[in-house]
Order: structure tokens, then C-alpha cells, then sequence
């Protein structure tokens, strides 16, 4: 094909691209003007009207109970343990359910690696916080066991495999 006869078509399909887009527009109707909204009323907000509480008093109640076995970090005051934690401890012989405690940590990381480890040989582990005279601990335990024989048998094993010293506690879901 010439150059001449190229440039032909090209131009030729230029001006068609462009008689498709703008003939439609030649025959639009007008929309109109634009509509204006009218600016909204100013509200007063603060004349909300007071609201009064159901059970109030047995609410403010509930509350001061609640003030006296957790403290302010959310930790149980009785146990030290962070509401929503399993609970552990040496005097909860009552729950029919036992854990070995392996350790306790001031930084996670290092209670994370022994629950990996732990994790890694095929025990049932978990971590939790508590409050420790003051000073928040992240535990590392083992377990539930349902007989306090197994738990102390686990302690024995982990104690030749791991080279650490566990506590049998009593477990509290």
C-alpha cells in the first residue's frame, strides 16, 4: 500500500471516530438547570434529652463487685490471673484437673520458644498471663491431666528431657 493511500485511511477513520463521538452530542436534549438544594436547619445538640437507666443501681452494684476480684490491668485479684485465661495455681486443688507449669517469663518471647519446643515434641501447651507480686508474667504449663499422678509423672519427664523443675498447679478452664 502507498504511503498516500495509507494516510487516506487513517484519516478516513479518524474522522469517522470522531462523527461517532460527537454527532450524538448534536442531538442531546438539554438537561436542564442544575437543581440547589437548600442548606439543612441547624440542630441543636445539646438539648438531648436525659435518658434514664434501667437497673441503675443494680448495675453500679454489679460493678463494684466485679472492682473487687479483678484489678485494674484486668487480672484476677484472687488467683493473679488475666480474666479470660485458663487459671492455674498451687492451691486450686479442687477443680479435679492438674497442669505442670514449666515456667514463667518476664518477656514472651522467651515463653514462646519454650511452648514451641514443647509444642515441637507433641505436648498439649499453652501460655498465660499473670500478675505476680506486682509484675506481669507470661506462663508457659502443660496439660490438662485428670489424675494429679500424671501430672506429677509428666513434671518427672519433663524434668529428665527438659532439664527443667515444673510445679503440678491446679487447673481452671
Amino acid at each position: 500500500m502507498e504511503i498516500k493511500t495509507r494516510d487516506r485511511v487513517v484519516g478516513g477513520v479518524f474522522l469517522a471516530a470522531l462523527v461517532v463521538i460527537l454527532l450524538p452530542m448534536l442531538f442531546d436534549e438539554s438537561r436542564g438547570p442544575a437543581l440547589e438544594i437548600e442548606p439543612m436547619e441547624e440542630l441543636d445538640i445539646d438539648r438531648v434529652p436525659e435518658i434514664p437507666l434501667p437497673n441503675a443501681s443494680s448495675a453500679a452494684s454489679k460493678r463494684d463487685e466485679l472492682r473487687q476480684i479483678v484489678d485494674e490491668d484486668g487480672f484476677l485479684v484472687e488467683f493473679g490471673t488475666r480474666v479470660g485465661d485458663v487459671t492455674i495455681d498451687e492451691n486450686l486443688n479442687d477443680s479435679g484437673y492438674w497442669a505442670v507449669q514449666l515456667g514463667s517469663f518476664r518477656e514472651e518471647d522467651k515463653a514462646d520458644a519454650l511452648r514451641i519446643r514443647l509444642q515441637a515434641d507433641g505436648q498439649r501447651t499453652w501460655i498465660s498471663q499473670a500478675k505476680i507480686e506486682g509484675e506481669i508474667m507470661t506462663r508457659v504449663a502443660v496439660g490438662p491431666f485428670n489424675e494429679r499422678q500424671a501430672a506429677e509423672s509428666f513434671r518427672e519427664v519433663a524434668a529428665d528431657k527438659y532439664e527443667i523443675d515444673g510445679l503440678v498447679v491446679g487447673y481452671q478452664p
